[in-house]
């Protein structure tokens, strides 16, 4: 092979190289934005269509880490406002669950009530603790419409510890952390209410 012809494979192969580097950046940009889309409609879909104007995860709310919610690190929450005011605040938690940790976002009213729970992670056992998820049950749904007032503090149980909320069949120990966590996380949104309600400054695109 000539000097002539290996200098044009090479030439070759570095114009491969450019446009395979290329076509990676283009599509690694859209690929990132729509897992980035992905990841917000995960976490804004428990709040109601109308429900706010803002962008809730354009700045989360700083907080210190708490034991209420599971975990020792920050943890993780938003507000969403309407017209300035505060509609709703998603706050994540954690509970112990049967197989490892469950990892929760819930929806919380200004005043305290529950709009919405659900599961964003889990190691429960298929078939049986993973009804905890909402494609496999409607469960989760017994909480929404429900604050710390809704029942004693002993109450916010499931009924086999004589308490009020259903346990799913099989799967009680799953349950009774989720009723717990859920219980825990109520009680730091009422401890750090006016934190959380607080109004936060978006950043300027």
């Amino acid at each position: 092979m000539s000097a002539r012809q290996i200098g044009h494979l090479a030439l070759i192969a570095i114009l491969g190289l450019a446009i395979l580097i290329g076509l990676q950046q283009a599509l690694g940009g859209r690929i990132e934005a729509e897992r980035q889309a992905a990841a917000e409609r995960a976490l804004l879909d428990l709040l109601p269509p109308g429900s706010y104007d803002n962008h809730p995860l354009a700045r989360p709310i700083a907080i210190q880490a708490a034991e209420l919610l599971g975990s020792p690190e920050p943890p993780a929450a938003w507000l969403a406002t309407r017209q300035g005011s505060p509609s709703a605040v998603l706050l994540k938690a954690r509970a112990k669950g049967y197989e490892g940790p469950i990892q929760l976002l819930l929806a919380i009213r200004p005043d305290g009530r529950l709009l919405a729970v659900k599961v964003l992670a889990h190691r429960e056992t298929p078939g049986i603790g993973d009804r905890i998820e909402a494609a496999r049950s409607s469960w989760l749904e017994s909480f929404s419409g429900h604050s710390l007032a809704s029942y004693p503090n002993q109450e916010w149980r499931v009924k086999a510890d004589k308490g009020q909320f259903d346990e799913i069949a099989g799967a009680t120990i799953t349950s009774r952390a989720v009723v717990t966590a859920t219980q825990h996380a109520l009680q730091f949104f009422d401890r750090n209410r006016d934190r959380l309600l607080a109004p936060t400054k978006e950043p300027t695109p």
